[in-house]
């Protein structure tokens, strides 16, 4: 999640003509879509889930005009059940799978990370624990990973046993 917002704010930067805040930055003249930290809109009747429907359908539509576009969604669909998540992530990756678009998609539900209709890659950070805290190396590594940390979190936190 950090790490796309941050290549997301560093687009925006680079596109004002502003400095980005990374040692290098190299970008081409790609339309910006996101969904991230997405809001309802309670007067007009949007519910969180559909405001994201919103976002990503722009991306869909400004798809068709065959220009380079990057899409970043934080963790894809989570407003609504985990069978009917995937079923749309896979959908917009098949929609999206196209020369000119980049899509990064952060997620929780390794499913996405084994489709094999589309060409993927998938990346991940990885953490370790030190005297019962859990720590990241903020280091990017090639693949999915391989450990979870929210059942370590839940029992240290109390919420679980």
């Amino acid at each position: 999640t950090s790490f796309i917002r941050t290549i997301a704010i560093n687009i925006c930067l680079a596109k004002a003509g502003a400095f980005v805040t990374s040692a290098s930055f190299k970008t081409s003249l790609y339309k910006l879509f996101t969904s991230m930290r997405v809001k309802d809109d309670i007067q007009n009747g949007i519910s969180t889930f559909y405001a994201e429907l919103l976002r990503i359908k722009d991306a869909l539509d400004y798809s068709e005009n065959k220009l380079p576009m990057i899409l970043m969604v934080d963790e894809i669909f989570k407003g609504t059940n985990m069978n009917d998540r995937l079923l749309g992530a896979f959908s917009v990756m098949d929609k999206l799978n196209l020369e000119h678009v980049i899509l990064f998609i952060t997620t929780h539900d390794f499913e996405l990370c084994d489709y094999e209709k589309v060409k993927l890659a998938n990346y991940h950070f990885s953490e370790h624990y030190i005297d019962n805290k859990i720590k990241f190396d903020y280091k990017i590594k090639d693949g999915k990973c391989n450990t979870t940390n929210a059942v370590y979190l839940m029992k240290n936190t109390g919420i679980m046993d």
